[in-house]
C-alpha cells in the first residue's frame, strides 16, 4: 500500500499528506524507552509531553497516548483536541505564550497546570486566578539550538522565558497574589542533533543553576524539546540513549543538592511524527528560463511552508519512468517568489504529470498549513502495511465559505 501514490492522489487529491504508522509507533517506542531509561538512572518521574503544534491530527495523538506519552498544547483549539483523545488534565501542560484573560480563565476552569513566560502574564493570571499553582518559563541567556534563527529560543533576542534580572519583581507578583511556583520551564530552541547535544547540555546546566540558586522547593523541572532528525541524507539519527547518558551525568549531582524535585518533563515534538510524514503532489508545469530548470508542481506554501519560512531543507524526489538528470528549483503554485520547495537538486527530470515526493513533512507541515491565495489544505491519510485510512478530509470550497457573511 505504502508504494501506491498515485491511486492515493486519484482517492483523496492532489496534493496529500501521508503518515507511514509503522515509523510512528517506532518514533513513539523511542521517545518510550528514552523516558523510561531516564527515570531508572535518575530514580525520579519523567513525563514526556509531546507538543501538539508539531501535528494535532487525533489519529496521531491517539498513537502517542497509547504509548504513555503526554502532551502539552498553547490554544483552546489543542486543548480541546487533546481532551477529546482522552488526555486528563493531569496529562495536558499548557505551555502559551501571550495570551489573554479570557484563554487563561479557560485553563484554569479545565484545572490543567500552565506555564507562564513573562511577568506581565504571571501578573494577568495572579489577578484573575489567586491562590493557584503554577509554572513559570525562564530564560537562561545561554545559547539557543535550532535550524533557524526563528527557532531558538534561548539567549538575548528571544521573546521567551524571564531572566534572572527580572526574579525580584517576579517573586513579589507572585507574593501579592499568592501564587506558588511549582515549576520552572526552559527550552533551547528547535531541532539539534548529535552535534549540537553539548549545547544542548549546556543550556541545562545553566539552568539548573539558576534554580538552585534563586528557587526554592521547586517541584517539576521542565527540560524543553528540541530532540531533531535528520532532514538531509547525510544526517545521523539523533542518539537518544546518549543523551539520557548525558543527562543522568548531569540530574543525578542536582538531584542530590535539590530535594524538593519530584518531576522532570521534556517537550517532543518533531521527533515522532515527523519522519512518519511525507508530502506528495503532482508535477504540473516544467521550464528552462534563464539557463535554470524549473519543476512546477501543486505542493505551494500554503501546504508546506518551512522551506520559505526557515529555507528549511526538504529531500525531495520525483516518480518517473525518465532516466536523464538536471539541476532544478522545485516551486509550488502561489504567485510568491519565495514558494520555493527545494533550490537546486540534482533530480531526474520529470514529465507533467508525474508525482513528487517530499520527506519528512510530518511535523509543522499540515499543522502550520494555510488557506493563502484561497488553496484548499489537503487530506491527510494514514498508511498501514497493506491498507490506508483517511483521518482528515480534504477542505472544500464550501467549507471555507461557509464562515463568510455574504
Amino acid at each position: 500500500m505504502k508504494n501506491n501514490y498515485k491511486e492515493l492522489l486519484e482517492k483523496y487529491g492532489s496534493p496529500l499528506y501521508v503518515y507511514e504508522y509503522d515509523i510512528l509507533m517506532d518514533r513513539c517506542q523511542k521517545m518510550s524507552d528514552f523516558k523510561n531509561y531516564l527515570e531508572k538512572n535518575i530514580n525520579k518521574k519523567v513525563n514526556m509531553h509531546y507538543s501538539t503544534k508539531a501535528n494535532n491530527n487525533p489519529a496521531i495523538l491517539k498513537v502517542i497516548k497509547e504509548h504513555g506519552i503526554y502532551v502539552d498544547c498553547m490554544s483552546p483549539l489543542e486543548l480541546s483536541i487533546n481532551q477529546k483523545c482522552g488526555f486528563k488534565n493531569y496529562e495536558i501542560l499548557y505551555v502559551c505564550n501571550n495570551i489573554t484573560k479570557e484563554e487563561m480563565s479557560l485553563v484554569n476552569k479545565n484545572n490543567i497546570l500552565i506555564c507562564l513566560d513573562s511577568i506581565s502574564q504571571v501578573e494577568t493570571w495572579g489577578s484573575i486566578n489567586p491562590n493557584t499553582e503554577i509554572m513559570i518559563r525562564i530564560n537562561p541567556n545561554t545559547k539557543g539550538v535550532g535550524h533557524s534563527s526563528s527557532v531558538v529560543t534561548s539567549g538575548k533576542e528571544t521573546k521567551f522565558g524571564i531572566t534572572e534580572d527580572n526574579f525580584s519583581e517576579l517573586f513579589s507578583i507572585c507574593k501579592q497574589h499568592n501564587l506558588k511556583i511549582i515549576g520552572i520551564h526552559q527550552h533551547l530552541g528547535s531541532l539539534f542533533l548529535n552535534d549540537k547535544v553539548n549545547d544542548y547540555i549546556a543550556g541545562v546546566k545553566a539552568g539548573l543553576d539558576i534554580i538552585k540558586n534563586d528557587f526554592k522547593d521547586i517541584k517539576i523541572i521542565d527540560l524543553g524539546g528540541g530532540f531533531g532528525v535528520p532532514y538531509m541524507e547525510l544526517e545521523d539519527q539523533l542518539d537518544l540513549i546518549g543523551v539520557a547518558d548525558e543527562l543522568i551525568a548531569v540530574l543525578n549531582p542536582f538531584i542530590d543538592s535539590y530535594p524538593s524535585v519530584e518531576e522532570f518533563k521534556f517537550e517532543p515534538g518533531r521527533f515522532i511524527p515527523c519522519e512518519a510524514g511525507l508530502l506528495i503532489g503532482t508535477v504540473t508545469a516544467l521550464k528552462h528560463e534563464n539557463n535554470t530548470w524549473w519543476i512546477g508542481t501543486d505542493i505551494g506554501m500554503n501546504e508546506l511552508v518551512r522551506p520559505s519560512m526557515y529555507d528549511a531543507y526538504h529531500h525531495v524526489k520525483v516518480l518517473t519512468n525518465n532516466t536523464e538528470e538536471i539541476t532544478a528549483n522545485v516551486c509550488g503554485n502561489i504567485c510568491e517568489s519565495g514558494d520555493v520547495l527545494a533550490k537546486k537538486r540534482v533530480l531526474i527530470k520529470p514529465n507533467i504529470g508525474d508525482i513528487i515526493i517530499v520527506e519528512n513533512a510530518g511535523a509543522y507541515g499540515y499543522s502550520m498549513a494555510s488557506n493563502y491565495t484561497g488553496r484548499l489544505r489537503p487530506a491527510e491519510v494514514m498508511l498501514y502495511s497493506d491498507s490506508e485510512k483517511l483521518i482528515r478530509k480534504r477542505e472544500t470550497i464550501e467549507y471555507l465559505e461557509s464562515n463568510i457573511i455574504w
